[in-house]
């Protein structure tokens, strides 16, 4: 009952951080995109049309202006599968909003924060059954109240309906691998289908599923099963295209995959956080990649969370532009960053390791960064002072007894998430 109580409360605080100011940061116009679905999922349910808002090169164009944000039109759209348009959309027509004029941030970002929420809990429970319930609270905490991870949230984006699917279907295969059967191999394709309906780089899950498929060595019958579900929402996704413009569906898809890429992508991913459209440096998002790829040290132990992002950072690293990023992009990658870190901390206080001055490092400089210095300003004698303060607490666990690593550990672990919390609580999305 302690620990059911330890999650919920957790879940809670995560809920009204999502919430606070969600119809105001990040603003309206940061991206547009959160439009595109809203859009796209109306005008199938009213109209029974996929109209949307492109810049792509399509006949059928119309302008259209909404408090001051121009939307050129198009139809039959087909930028993005309609599964996350469907639910966002179906939100606003059963809030009353079923014209585009009526839409409003305020309404369709609900949708997202319900995702994010489901997210919460799947997270939880694939860490508390790969690792230990530590972990899993541990990673909770860090999902839950990192600013850079909630912000991206909020956003009405494709990616919080692939992250649902992606730690679904992870979960699902966990707890389904000792006793395959064609059942369920069936529920994992059509996961994987819902995938690929929600964005292309839902592939990514189908993919994952698969190699676990074979390294697990699953029964062929069973792995054909997998992929014959799969295969028929691909049929399906094609006769939807068929049944509006499939020469106009396949121009728009050859020119999506003709975007400026280049081995820039990975130096852009690695260096550049993004909040939407905004670089904030959040220093979970570094020690988040830190932890992700000391996963690698132990395959066995870790192979869930290093098969899944490595699969997905492959396909963004041939799909995304070398130019510039969006923060949204990384979104089904932060489960899985939570994780890592939970896991990584949590051994490295119990084993007193120097792995603790690197996160104090990178959290503790972002906190001074994005809290102190925004609220108080900063001097370089403040700056010097701090950063000793910072780095006290490490070099005086080595110093002291044992037993009292572990104590101070866990002080700093939470003080950092207390830090998270002021952080994301008053974050204001530059303009």
């Amino acid at each position: 009952m302690k620990k059911v109580f330890i999650v919920f409360s957790i879940l809670l605080l995560g809920f009204f951080i999502r919430v606070h100011n969600y119809q105001l940061y990040p603003q309206r116009g940061a991206t547009s995109d959160e439009y595109t679905y809203s859009f796209l999922g109306v005008s199938l349910i009213t109209k029974r049309v996929p109209i949307s808002w492109s810049y792509f090169a399509y006949d059928n164009r119309s302008d259209l202006t909404i408090n001051n944000i121009y939307f050129p039109i198009v139809y039959p759209y087909f930028d993005h599968p309609p599964l996350n348009g469907l639910f966002v959309g179906g939100w606003a027509v059963l809030k009353g909003q079923d014209t585009f004029t009526k839409i409003d941030l305020k309404t369709i970002r609900i949708v997202p924060i319900f995702f994010g929420m489901i997210s919460s809990l799947l997270l939880f429970l694939i860490a508390n059954r790969l690792y230990s319930f530590k972990t899993a609270v541990w990673s909770l905490l860090i999902f839950s109240t990192s600013t850079l991870f909630v912000m991206n949230m909020r956003v009405v984006v494709a990616e919080n309906l692939l992250t649902v699917l992606f730690l679904g279907s992870l979960y699902a295969y966990a707890y389904f691998i000792k006793n395959m059967t064609t059942r369920k191999a069936i529920i994992l394709g059509i996961l994987s289908g819902f995938s690929l309906w929600t964005k292309i780089m839902g592939i990514s899950i189908f993919l994952t599923l698969l190699f676990f498929f074979l390294k697990d060595r699953v029964k062929t019958k069973y792995i054909v099963m997998f992929c014959t579900a799969f295969f028929v929402f691909v049929g399906l996704l094609l006769g939807y295209a068929g049944y509006y413009d499939f020469k106009l569906f396949w121009q728009v898809q050859l020119s999506q995959g003709g975007r400026n890429i280049g081995p820039e992508t990975l130096r852009l991913i690695l260096s550049s956080p993004v909040i939407v459209n905004k670089v904030f440096y959040d220093g979970w998002y570094f020690f988040g990649f830190f932890s992700l790829f000391l996963q690698f040290t132990s395959f066995k132990k870790n192979k869930y969370i290093i098969v899944s992002s490595l699969f997905y950072l492959c396909l963004l690293l041939i799909s995304m532009t070398k130019e510039g990023h969006s923060g949204w992009y990384m979104i089904p990658l932060f489960p899985f960053m939570a994780i890592a870190m939970g896991e990584v901390l949590k051994e490295a206080v119990e084993a007193g390791s120097f792995i603790l001055a690197i996160f104090l490092l990178f959290i503790g400089m972002s906190h001074i960064q994005n809290i102190y210095q925004v609220w108080f300003g900063l001097t370089p004698a403040y700056y010097r002072i701090l950063f000793v303060l910072l780095i006290f607490p490490f070099l005086f666990i080595f110093l002291i007894k044992k037993k009292w690593i572990y104590a101070l550990a866990n002080i700093l672990f939470y003080s950092m998430i207390l830090g998270n919390i002021l952080q994301t609580y008053s974050y204001i999305h530059p303009s």
